[in-house]
């Protein structure tokens, strides 16, 4: 590495970030230090909770500025990104660099983390077909850490959260309380369970990076008349080029997606590459 004033560039990870907008910056200072002041537009994760909030930073591929009041740590923090394949920006530390531009006193207002683009696109298609999306009731399958669920938690919606692993709605549920909602998460096996999800209960389901084939009847059934399903996943040939998903059972064929939703109105059709190492398919569509 090489120092810069109060700056420290990482020589592991140096981005060229030239004609971008600013970098994100995740000070992981305590919370305390945080709120007395802090650079406009930081989101604040402490070291110490790094490990488990990685669901709380944005794509890999986006470059972050990391700031810390200590040089020690804010390495820490850079190597520990670095080591999951995350892109660092810079490294800064001390009183200096905060005093270096806008600044401000509180909490986090800002988040690093984003829903995936089909879910917001598909609540932007809702808003002028239902009038209002607040009190509509939504289900999330296989959400993961939830930052899909939370979005639409944060539109207004009432939303269940479904997904096999625990820890994974642990980080959901916590994700939830950070950003003032309320999402009701449930630890459901949908590949085992038969028959899980009930007919006409939903005005919108959501589903992102997962396939069970014999649950798309249900899915299909389970949206109310008049409302939608968002859905990607991955398409061939990304195992034939990348490998994953493991299982060929797990990935679509070409043009697949959308018999599923026959006589359905369809919205949004996609397929085709939607970033590195990932060939999707993406459809909203509203039923009948």
């Amino acid at each position: 590495m090489w120092r810069s004033g109060n700056f420290v560039w990482t020589a592991i990870e140096e981005v060229d970030v030239e004609g971008l907008e600013s970098p994100p910056v995740l000070d992981v200072r305590d919370p305390a230090s945080f709120e007395r002041l802090h650079r406009t537009g930081a989101v604040n994760i402490p070291l110490e909770e790094l490990g488990r909030r990685m669901h709380e930073l944005p794509a890999r591929d986006t470059p972050l500025v990391i700031f810390d009041g200590q040089e020690a740590r804010a390495m820490s923090a850079a190597e520990r990104l670095h080591r999951a394949g995350r892109n660092i920006a810079k490294v800064a530390f001390g009183d200096a660099w905060l005093h270096e531009g806008p600044t401000r006193t509180g909490p986090s207002t800002s988040q690093l983390w984003s829903p995936h683009g089909i879910v917001c696109e598909a609540i932007e298609h809702a808003k002028p077909l239902w009038g209002h999306v607040a009190g509509r009731r939504a289900l999330d399958i296989a959400c993961g850490t939830g930052r899909d669920a939370i979005y639409l938690a944060t539109q207004g919606l009432h939303v269940d959260a479904w997904d096999i692993l625990p820890d994974a709605l642990e980080r959901c549920d916590d994700l939830a309380l950070r950003n003032g909602v309320l999402v009701q998460t449930a630890c459901r096996d949908v590949e085992a369970q038969g028959q899980i999800i009930a007919p006409d209960v939903f005005d919108i389901i959501v589903c992102v990076n997962f396939l069970h084939r014999p649950l798309m009847p249900q899915i299909a059934a389970g949206v109310q008349p008049g409302g939608l399903v968002a859905y990607e996943t991955f398409v061939e040939p990304q195992r034939e080029r990348f490998g994953k998903p493991a299982r060929e059972a797990h990935v679509l064929k070409p043009g697949e997606l959308s018999t599923w939703f026959v006589g359905w109105e369809i919205l949004t059709h996609r397929e085709g590459p939607a970033g590195p190492r990932r060939i999707v398919a993406g459809l909203i569509a509203r039923k009948p």
